[in-house]
């Protein structure tokens, strides 16, 4: 089974979710990249609300801009949902935000890619996020989410929707508003992804592929699952910079979490996977419990 690891490239970090003074940010857009520019990433987006805010003039050449935006509605239930509309040249229609699959649906048409935004704290569950098709992903993790309302981290909504069949894919991303009640909420998190090029065609390829991982803080060096040998099950194995704590999340209890011995960090792990399971993801915790979050891979 071929994962991102094994694919030709390099490895780019990058954050696709923040703003602007051209919504609701306190950075300009030029002051925006420089933050970024000063965290060493290859790439960023500016997602302003209902604006694609060009940054190629401050971007080029040593920091690559991803377009996107950030859109979002209520249907006649009140529920709320915001997506990140990434590779989008434009906005969609306000009217196509009546519900969420309509609004998925016209970040398609023009050929971005949507994912949904801090849906816990927007209040979605794994099975809603799953009905809704065209749906490339979810923010596993949102930086500005977490410090300020503790509603940061989508792993239950994420680990709901696969179990139902849905292929998310899961980015952590910062948020970045910049505001004094915030503080500094850059470099909270990110994404590595595989590319061909730190160019913006290619990085959308990769994130469309699933070529790319999110992360708090640790890295993945390598994620697979094969047989140690003919006839056996399935071993899910991971390597990683230091870390205490691999977590293998599969469906319902079918998973498992491999430990540090006390006063030792570990830098790869293996889980031999249930014949049931049909998937895996991991989760490596580091000393300082920051996280990385793998894609799923597919197993059945």
């Amino acid at each position: 089974m071929e994962t991102a690891f094994a694919l030709p490239g390099a490895w780019y970090r990058g954050n696709l979710h923040g703003h602007t003074t051209e919504s609701d940010g306190t950075l300009t857009p030029e002051a925006y990249v420089a933050a970024y520019r000063r965290l060493g990433y290859d790439f960023v987006a500016a997602t302003d609300h209902w604006r694609v805010t060009d940054l190629a003039a401050y971007a080029a050449p040593d920091l690559a801009w991803v377009p996107g935006v950030e859109v979002d509605g209520r249907d006649a239930a009140g529920s709320v949902y915001h997506v990140l509309a990434l590779g989008v040249q434009e906005v969609p229609p306000r009217a196509a935000a009546a519900d969420l699959p309509g609004l998925v649906r016209a970040v398609r048409e023009l050929g971005g890619l949507p994912f949904a935004a801090h849906p816990y704290w927007s209040g979605q569950t794994g099975a809603e996020l799953a009905a809704v098709p065209g749906l490339a992903g979810l923010e596993v993790f949102n930086g500005t989410c977490e410090v300020r309302w503790g509603k940061g981290v989508a792993r239950v909504q994420w680990d709901e929707a696969l179990a139902a069949g849905a292929r998310l894919l899961g980015l952590a991303t910062d948020d970045a508003h910049h505001r004094v009640e915030v503080g500094d909420d850059l470099g909270l998190g990110w994404v590595w992804v595989r590319a061909r090029e730190n160019h913006a065609p290619a990085l959308l390829e990769a994130l469309a592929s699933g070529a790319f991982y999110a992360s708090t803080g640790p890295a993945l060096y390598d994620f697979e699952v094969a047989p140690r040998g003919p006839g056996d099950r399935p071993v899910a194995r991971v390597r990683c910079s230091p870390c205490r704590a691999v977590r293998f999340l599969c469906e319902r209890a079918l998973g498992g979490t491999v430990r540090a011995p006390e006063g030792r960090l570990l830098t790869e792990a293996e889980f031999p996977l249930h014949p049931a399971a049909r998937l895996v993801r991991v989760e490596c915790v580091d000393a300082r419990g920051r996280v990385a979050w793998s894609q799923p891979l597919w197993t059945g």
